[in-house]
Order: C-alpha cells, then structure tokens, then sequence
C-alpha cells in the first residue's frame, strides 16, 4: 500500500484529530518498505498502530476504516462493512497486538 505518514495525518485532521505521538505509526510506515510481508500484513501493521497505540487525540477508528477501504479500492476488492466494522472496533477494545489476527481479520472483511 503507498501511503505516507502526511497522508495519514490529513485523513485524520479531517476527523479532528491530532497527532499525539508517532512512533508506533512511524514503525509502521517503515513496514510498509518491507518486501519479505504481505500487503495484508503491512495494512496489519498500519492498523495496530493506530488503533492500539492511538496516535492520534481523536478519529482513530475513524482513520484506521478509511486505510482499510483505501486499500480494498486500490487492490479493486469488496469490504463488508458490517464485518470490518465489528473488527475494527474488536482489535481496539480488546487490544489485539498479534499481527497475523489482525491481518486474518481483515482477510475475512474484504471480499
């Protein structure tokens, strides 16, 4: 997925958020350079970020669901938004760190 950090900063002041801190997101986007993973697991990453880590002050889910979808349009795939929706909300509240069941999860959204 081709996506900087500028453009995730934009997506989420659109949801008046801020960034409060981008480590995570930054090692995240440093994934993203990784030929040796996936595209899934890369998305993986970028949504653990920011949703487990919350960078930003507000619109995280927000932020995360817009990546999910961006990415489904750029590989011409369907979302059941029911489905990422549910998963999305599972991976923040129950704070799953586990790369490969967030990348399951969102295997099992877009179709």
């Amino acid at each position: 997925m081709n996506i900087s950090k500028d453009d995730i900063l934009k997506v989420n002041v659109g949801f008046e958020g801020n960034l409060r801190s981008g480590s995570s997101l930054d090692f995240a986007l440093a994934m993203q350079k990784n030929r040796k993973i996936g595209e899934y697991k890369k998305v993986a990453y970028l949504l653990r970020a920011i949703l487990v880590d919350h960078p930003f002050s507000d619109g995280n889910k927000r932020t995360a669901t817009f990546i999910v979808l961006k990415f489904a349009e750029d590989h011409k795939k369907q979302v059941n938004m029911d489905r990422l929706i549910h998963y999305l909300i599972s991976i923040a509240k129950k704070n799953i760190i586990e790369i490969k069941n967030i990348e399951w999860r969102i295997k099992n959204a877009i179709e």
